[in-house]
């Protein structure tokens, strides 16, 4: 089932990336559909913002990062009731055969390998989200 928010509402993302080139390029990706965007470095920092209170639909997190790893980050959300239906998608740009089953047994919802394109991030969050463009 896909999650959809009334016309009048954004979704509230959170890019988890540790590369700013790579942060910047997710950014203008899905600028164009109605979200409200918050970058964190690591999964450190991606669980205090989720712990602080902030309210997101998604995350779009890069599985290798520095302080704490997507895995280990998605791990922690996961354990946390409040936040099981977060949509989280892992990106990596080091895929290896296996990856995906593992990304998605640690508890994330999608996986994307990079570089990453405008189509593939479209697929992903069309496959969760309801996107309109703003």
């Amino acid at each position: 089932m896909k999650f959809k928010k009334p016309k009048s509402q954004y979704y509230n993302v959170i890019i988890a990336e540790d590369n700013p080139e790579h942060q910047k390029l997710i950014k203008k990706l899905i600028e164009q559909y109605n979200v409200n965007i918050d970058i964190v470095n690591n999964g450190q920092e991606l669980l205090d913002k989720l712990n602080y209170g902030r309210t997101y639909d998604i995350v779009i997190m890069d599985i290798q990062m520095p302080v704490m790893d997507g895995y280990t980050a998605t791990e922690a959300i996961r354990k946390n009731p409040e936040f099981s239906n977060l949509i989280i998608i892992g990106l990596t740009a080091f895929a290896m055969q296996g990856d995906e089953q593992i990304a998605l047994s640690k508890g994330m919802n999608d996986y994307i390998t990079k570089p990453i394109t405008k189509q593939t991030l479209h697929r992903a969050l069309s496959r969760h989200l309801v996107l309109k463009k703003s």
